[in-house]
């Protein structure tokens, strides 16, 4: 399984460090490295990495606020800091990193960082759809919500936009998807997850992007009581 990582480092030893221990491994990844927190937000798309490595402390924006930006956008991919001291270890946690690796990184810890991305990568569901004529595997994590418009299905996930054939329906689709998932409208199926919040005025979800989902006038106390039994389980758990 490819990994797609990011190293985000701005001493070059350390970095080459990092590079060869990756590149050590069995696991076959997709690395792209990185010199700051700014350079790194420049490049950034929500999804583009399973991984990323983050110095805590780098010139300029530091590796844990480089990391709160990036999670306001991407709950998904995993974190790990490297660092001289466990002051910001608490941090970490805060932003569901995994490792806090300190520094000269070892091998092994490497690979434990690889193993499990790998593991979140396995265990996530995909949905397979016929974009421009293949079959697409899309990972239901990174949807957002489908709109019907016209003959077609849009699904708008983290990164893109990908349209569906006339033949797919999303009648087919809604049969595919997890409880994540919510069909509050003939044209919208929303994504709770990114459900940023119900305007009940409007009768519309209001997306983690800011685009809108409509609720039908049939549909709305369900889908109202379905997000907040949604909410609820979220604070429980």
């Amino acid at each position: 399984m490819l990994l797609n990582i990011a190293i985000c480092e701005d001493n070059s030893d350390d970095m080459d460090l990092l590079v060869r221990a990756v590149k050590k491994s069995d696991i076959p990844a997709n690395l792209e490295c990185f010199s700051s927190g700014d350079e790194l937000l420049l490049d950034f798309i929500p999804g583009k990495y399973d991984l990323i490595f983050f110095d805590i402390y780098m010139e300029g924006l530091l590796g844990i606020d480089t990391a709160t930006k990036i999670r306001e956008t991407d709950t998904t991919v995993i974190f790990v800091f490297t660092t001289t001291s466990r002051e910001h270890a608490l941090e970490s946690y805060r932003l569901k990193a995994p490792l806090y690796i300190e520094k000269p990184i070892k091998d092994r810890d490497i690979e434990e960082a690889l193993l499990l991305a790998v593991d979140k990568k396995k265990s996530t569901s995909y949905i397979s759809l016929l974009i421009n004529g293949k079959d697409k595997e899309i990972s239901l994590e990174s949807i957002i919500y489908f709109e019907v418009r016209g003959h077609a299905v849009y699904i708008n996930t983290l990164s893109e936009t990908f349209r569906t054939g006339q033949s797919m329906k999303l009648n087919h689709i809604e049969k595919m998807l997890t409880e994540n998932f919510l069909r509050c409208h003939y044209s919208y199926i929303v994504n709770l997850k990114y459900v940023k919040y119900l305007d009940a005025d409007l009768k519309t979800f209001i997306m983690h992007n800011g685009d809108i989902a409509y609720i039908s006038s049939q549909l709305f106390k369900k889908s109202k009581e379905v997000y907040e039994n949604y909410l609820f389980s979220k604070l429980q758990g």
